[in-house]
């Protein structure tokens, strides 16, 4: 192992950096029983990315492929973000339990992720990526995969995707996403939801390739954008003046009304819905009311 490192520092001296530095989420195992093939992989997968100027965002574990690509990115000088959950933070300690020893002394940047579950720890390991790469892993590395690709598949985004399918690990994926495809169980093809390379090397040429066609980049924006201008345009409708008075006619109900803070807005759409059906039912039943007193003045 040791004469494969050195005759890959030697032959990437000369290597290009990318013309364009990506972002690049890695998911892979954290065990330290994890097989040499597979930290083999991870630990070229971290040096390539280092040596092609991109920058390495994975979960800063200190076993597994995430040691090994740690490690990797770290002997090719590159840049390498972690991300840690607040319940591995070692008592009495600033440091953080587990983390690879590559994020000590600030030589690395290491977020923080905080709650009771992982789901803001998987939001910080994807934010601002431009791709993500799946090496061999477990349980934990198949829930970030296939939540992002099921995300990919209905259109939430369009990030590729790619399993570094070492010594045919993924192959019971691809066969599975196959079936599914046959059963007519998926709304895009198979190969529009995952790709598959069986090297580190492959997966990262093809993720460059991929990101530098302009019919790829402009689907990726394109998606990303898309459900905040619905919203957008969604809120336009009650702005201003009628939202004041929207606002006024649905106060007495303790209900809020769309208001301006992005981050809100698949919560305050809602809102306005639902105020939208409360304000129609309680016409409705005044109309009817009136009409009732009505002809019964008419009838005496």
């Amino acid at each position: 192992r040791l004469a494969t490192m050195a005759a890959m520092a030697m032959t990437n001296e000369n290597e290009e950096v990318a013309a364009k530095p990506l972002r690049i989420c890695c998911y892979g195992s954290s065990s330290s029983r994890t097989p040499e093939k597979y930290t083999n992989a991870a630990y070229d997968l971290g040096h390539l990315l280092a040596r092609r100027g991109h920058t390495c965002v994975n979960g800063a574990g200190s076993s597994g492929c995430m040691a090994a690509m740690n490690r990797g990115a770290d002997d090719g000088n590159g840049r390498i973000v972690g991300v840690m959950h607040e319940k591995f933070v070692a008592d009495g300690s600033d440091w953080y339990d587990g983390a690879h020893s590559v994020f000590r002394e600030g030589r690395n940047e290491i977020l923080l992720a905080r709650g009771n579950d992982l789901q803001e720890r998987k939001r910080f390991l994807v934010k601002g990526a431009d791709a993500l790469v799946v090496l061999p892993g477990g349980p934990g590395t198949w829930d970030e995969l296939w939540e992002m690709a099921c995300a990919r598949h209905i259109g939430f985004h369009s990030m590729p995707i790619v399993c570094v399918n070492v010594d045919g690990y993924y192959e019971t994926f691809k066969s599975m996403l196959q079936r599914a495809h046959e059963d007519e169980l998926l709304y895009k093809h198979p190969r529009e939801i995952l790709h598959f390379e069986d090297t580190p090397e492959a997966a990262v040429k093809w993720i460059e390739e991929y990101l530098a066609n302009p019919d790829n980049n402009a689907n990726q924006q394109k998606v990303i954008k898309r459900r905040p201008s619905m919203l957008k345009r969604m809120q336009s409708n009650v702005s201003g003046t009628t939202l004041s008075v929207w606002g006024r006619m649905t106060s007495f109900l303790g209900s809020e009304v769309v208001r301006e803070d992005s981050s809100s807005e698949g919560t305050d759409s809602v809102r306005v819905w639902q105020n939208l059906m409360v304000f129609t039912a309680g016409l409705s039943v005044g109309l009817l009311v009136s009409s009732r007193m009505s002809w019964n003045s008419v009838r005496a």
